[in-house]
């Protein structure tokens, strides 16, 4: 099976495909494309702009480059690559894609991809792009569907009072979460741990559903998946502020400095530790 992975330049897409691409052993897996897309309110929501910081320009901008710039037999000691890492890991292409433009979509349809796998790509597809892979785009969506369609999925749920995040895995249409449903995975929410960790553990559930789909798409039977019932379609786009004034009064942090080390530092050689965090990030 020749799959292409779609995800975001951030830290819950560099955990997600460091889980996945290994359980693709055995296919043909054509690269690994990386969103790379700010939105206007990650610069104006106070909020929007430290989880800019912690997913994205911490990891990536900061803290990847230094690894990348170790040997590379150090650098392979880690339990978990940086995005470049992961390109030698698996001798795959990775490609940053900041726009789906009319280039991309050429070379998107060259690739000829027999199935696609997208969580937290940024990027809508077209419905001719959509039409490209023969056996079609399984999207991983970190909230139940249809209720919680859109952007900040586990966000609403924590402050909508959920009792379980959702980890759907669903057909891409040409519509927006709102394709046929091939499962939905419950992780109860933990109200003492934070929105980011509980977030980056949703991507990975996925994982034995989308092999299933992969086996049955190899033997030709393509699941078709459930119709969502689109009455029950709640979408939402970006947060403003007093969604986390929410998250904060229901008792949940939005970070926590050392449960986010603990995280980067699997991206560090054994023997490595990271240096102290700034004193704003304490």
């Amino acid at each position: 099976m020749r799959i292409l992975v779609c995800t975001k330049l951030d830290l819950h897409g560099a955990h997600f495909a460091n889980r996945l691409l290994p359980a693709l052993a055995g296919h043909e897996v054509l690269g690994l494309w990386l969103a790379d897309k700010e939105r206007p309110a990650e610069g104006h929501i106070e909020a929007l702009s430290e989880l800019r910081f912690i997913e994205h320009q911490l990891p990536v901008e900061l803290l990847f480059p230094l690894i990348d710039a170790l040997p590379v037999q150090l650098a392979e000691g880690a339990r978990d690559a940086t995005f470049a890492g992961l390109g030698r890991r698996h001798r795959i292409p990775v490609e940053t894609i900041t726009a789906f433009d009319a280039p991309t979509r050429a070379r998107f349809a060259a690739l000829a991809p027999d199935l696609v796998i997208v969580a937290r790509f940024s990027h809508l597809f077209d419905r001719a792009s959509i039409a490209v892979p023969r056996h079609g785009i399984l999207n991983v969506h970190p909230g139940r569907l249809p209720e919680l369609a859109g952007l900040h999925a586990p966000l609403r749920a924590v402050i909508g009072g959920a009792d379980a995040f959702g980890c759907s895995i669903h057909w891409i249409t040409p519509g927006i979460d709102d394709g046929p449903l091939l499962g939905v995975i419950d992780q109860p929410i933990d109200l003492a741990d934070t929105l980011l960790d509980q977030t980056t553990a949703l991507y990975p559930l996925a994982i034995p559903t989308l092999l299933a789909v992969i086996e049955a798409c190899a033997a030709g039977h393509r699941p078709p998946g459930t119709p969502q019932d689109l009455r029950l379609r709640r979408y939402a786009s970006m947060p403003g502020e007093a969604h986390f004034t929410t998250l904060r009064q229901v008792g949940m942090r939005l970070w926590q400095p050392d449960a986010l080390a603990s995280r980067l530092k699997g991206f560090l050689p054994p023997g490595m530790a990271l240096p102290p965090l700034p004193g704003a990030l304490r």
